[in-house]
């Protein structure tokens, strides 16, 4: 199928709309957006549009610098630009609300969309996100480099990677094959794009504002992931009035692509909870 592009201000985006539904349905369907994390394409989100497309629209999108969605020359990124790319995304598209998933840096974006756009998120899901990065896992993306800029212009996108393909992956449950692709998928994303990312997640702190994060949000995360992550999970369920945290057992990092299915049906249950879902 040829892809999909249209224009956003100053942004051609690449995203993919697949809707299975029923079309004699009068009722419209409600839309996901899949939002994936630090230099990850829509590929990531491939298992999911057979998972839900019987029952929602699923929208996949590239952020800006990533996959087919390439970087605007010149114009400095933030948070609340990645968010508006998708609402932009969405006004284009003409869909109104959206149940945001994110996996780690996407889910974060996730909560800002929330908080900028508190009208346009019917509902939120965070795979193994956080509200703000650790210095742990800033120390771990370094590689021993001075910072994780120097290791990634040391490495190249691509071997950086797969030298912390343990910091992004359960290696121990990936099939055959896909670190490799990972790697070369990620490897897309150009190094400058790739190194200013970074330093614009690391300086993030959503934490303060949290409390006003009125969407219902669903916290996926995996069992077998660091302890400071689940316990960052736990401090930011503390501050949202509609939080929930599901751990995943069996499970460390990248459960969106690892464990579709169980991610899915945890989202599935969470909106029934709250009246939402199918």
């Amino acid at each position: 199928m040829p892809k999909q592009f249209v224009q956003v201000g100053d942004l051609l985006i690449h995203y993919d709309l697949a809707d299975y539904t029923e079309p004699w349905r009068g009722d419209g369907p409600e839309t996901f957006l899949l939002h994936s994390g630090y230099c990850r394409t829509i590929e990531f989100w491939r298992a999911w549009v057979p998972l839900l497309g019987r029952d929602y629209r699923v929208l996949r999108m590239d952020s800006r610098g990533y996959g087919d969605t390439k970087p605007v020359p010149g114009r400095p990124v933030t948070p609340e630009m990645l968010a508006s790319d998708a609402i932009g995304l969405m006004d284009a598209l003409g869909i109104e609300r959206v149940h945001w998933i994110g996996e780690v840096t996407g889910g974060t974006l996730g909560l800002v969309a929330a908080l900028n756009h508190p009208h346009r998120i019917a509902s939120i899901t965070l795979c193994n996100s956080y509200a703000k990065m650790s210095v742990e896992t800033v120390s771990n993306y370094a590689l021993g480099a001075a910072s994780q800029e120097a290791a990634i212009e040391k490495y190249g996108v691509a071997e950086w990677c797969r030298r912390t393909l343990p910091y992004r992956m359960d290696v121990e449950r990936a099939p055959p094959g896909i670190g490799a692709w990972m790697a070369n998928e990620m490897a897309r994303t150009p190094v400058h794009v790739a190194t200013d990312a970074f330093k614009l997640f690391s300086g993030v702190d959503l934490m303060p504002r949290l409390a006003d994060v009125r969407a219902p949000t669903l916290m996926v995360v995996g069992g077998q992931c660091a302890e400071r992550l689940k316990r960052h999970a736990v401090e930011m369920n503390e501050r949202m009035p509609r939080s929930k945290i599901v751990e995943l057992e069996g499970f460390g990092y990248g459960i969106h692509f690892l464990a579709p299915d169980a991610v899915a049906t945890e989202v599935r249950g969470f909106l029934r909870e709250h009246g939402i879902g199918k």
